[in-house]
């Protein structure tokens, strides 16, 4: 009946804060930074922030207006997460609707093997690979890295399959500890040159922790979402250790 859920006050501008602060993630997301890290010349940078801004305006007003409409069109859904495919096939032809759909589940099968084979090569390069100096041939690693993307898969579904909670509270959960522990770090180590290597792994570290446990308290995660405290923790932790060190150097 209201457009911001009949909130007010304190509670209306935490809404709108936390529906912001998904911006924030975007920074810390290793799937979509590795797009950036594969670009060959920094002019072609442009291009991709142009086009990055560019489909996020409309993917994400749809994704926002999809919600309002099928609210009102559909209040009683028996599942608000599915309410685009039921929207689709209410309001569109059934060639079309499936169109519509399958786009949906394209993005998600797009995003999902994207991770995937980010946590694929992290383990197998930055874990196996260097912490443990194993020396691998390529066969090895080919094989090793397919066992573990079979592994995670299948962690993911039995999650997807058997959690309680709505995929998009684990969607919230997951990027906001994501976009907490690698965006302020990122962030400072590209435009702030007092950054050292301990304030990133402090950054890392309490980006990881807060949101964890603010998550997990309903009074904190009430009054303000972990999507934004962890940020801003995190990038407190950066800013504090390194301006630490730097301090401490200047003395020694």
């Amino acid at each position: 009946s209201s457009f911001f859920g009949n909130k007010s006050g304190w509670g209306l501008v935490a809404g709108v804060i936390g529906g912001l602060s998904w911006g924030l993630g975007y920074m810390g997301q290793p799937h979509l930074v590795t797009r950036y890290m594969a670009i060959r010349d920094p002019e072609e940078v442009r291009v991709a922030r142009t086009i990055a801004i560019l489909w996020s305006i409309p993917a994400f007003f749809g994704a926002f207006f999809t919600g309002v409409i099928g609210r009102a069109l559909i209040p009683h859904i028996a599942d608000a997460e599915k309410v685009m495919p039921s929207l689709a096939t209410r309001l569109f032809p059934a060639w079309f609707a499936g169109i519509l759909i399958s786009g949906a589940i394209a993005a998600m099968m797009s995003t999902a093997d994207s991770q995937l084979l980010v946590v694929t090569s992290a383990f197998s390069e930055d874990v196996y690979h260097r912490m443990f100096r194993r020396k691998l041939s390529p066969e090895r690693l080919v094989f090793i890295s397919r066992v573990i993307t079979v592994m995670v898969g299948i962690g993911a579904i039995l999650l997807a399959m058997y959690s309680k909670r709505l995929i998009f509270s684990m969607v919230s959960y997951a990027w906001g500890g994501l976009g907490a522990s690698f965006g302020p770090p990122l962030l400072l180590s590209l435009k702030w040159k007092k950054t050292t290597r301990n304030g990133v792994l402090a950054g890392m570290l309490v980006g990881a922790i807060s949101t964890v446990v603010w998550a997990n308290i309903d009074v904190l995660e009430s009054f303000l979402t972990a999507r934004l405290s962890a940020f801003i923790l995190s990038l407190l932790a950066v800013v504090v250790v390194s301006l630490w060190e730097n301090r401490k150097g200047e003395q020694g």
